[in-house]
């Protein structure tokens, strides 16, 4: 029997870690700190916003317009990601999440694919005329396109958890 086998391969931390920039995004998957996957995406928050939404908040063609834009950079990517189940989010779109989230009473380090889900629906509610004031999630664009983008990877990838970039003194117990 080779347990030291089995060991290693148990100890193994596969993690994809998706860095929401300004302009491109970087995905990456790692094991054990070392890469073995890396991709760099058309877009970030701003750029999805410069090509996609024009109004704050964004209205239902716009998001539909950033869904389809997502998705086309997405989709090819599945194979990479089939068996994955964890996704950590950096960069300053995910640092805007997090921030913006906990200013919003979220403050939880890690979400499922639910809860980013609900969190989208509710974005979409007010661009679909729900008063914006009748929810706490804000409607800044940038917010609302780096929410777009974490929802769809999420989403497409069938990721089930991701781990935002709080920092320790932010994460309410």
């Amino acid at each position: 029997m080779k347990s030291g086998n089995l060991l290693n391969q148990e100890t193994v931390k596969d993690v994809i870690v998706l860095e929401i920039g300004q302009e491109t995004s970087l995905v990456q998957r790692m094991a054990n700190e070392h890469m073995r996957f890396c991709n760099e995406l058309a877009w970030g928050m701003d750029g999805l916003v410069r090509q996609c939404i024009n109004h704050e908040p964004a209205w239902p063609i716009e998001l539909e317009h950033a869904i389809d834009l997502t998705e086309e950079a997405v989709m090819p990517l599945a194979p990479k990601f089939a068996d994955a189940h964890e996704l950590v989010l950096q960069g300053p779109g995910g640092s805007m999440i997090a921030t913006t989230l906990q200013a919003c009473g979220i403050s939880q380090p890690v979400l499922t694919l639910d809860e980013v889900e609900a969190l989208f629906n509710r974005l979409v509610a007010v661009s679909q005329g729900r008063p914006a004031n009748l929810e706490t999630l804000p409607t800044d664009v940038r917010f609302v396109g780096a929410l777009l983008i974490l929802r769809e990877f999420m989403h497409h990838l069938r990721i089930a958890v991701v781990t935002l970039p709080f920092k320790a003194s932010q994460i309410s117990v």
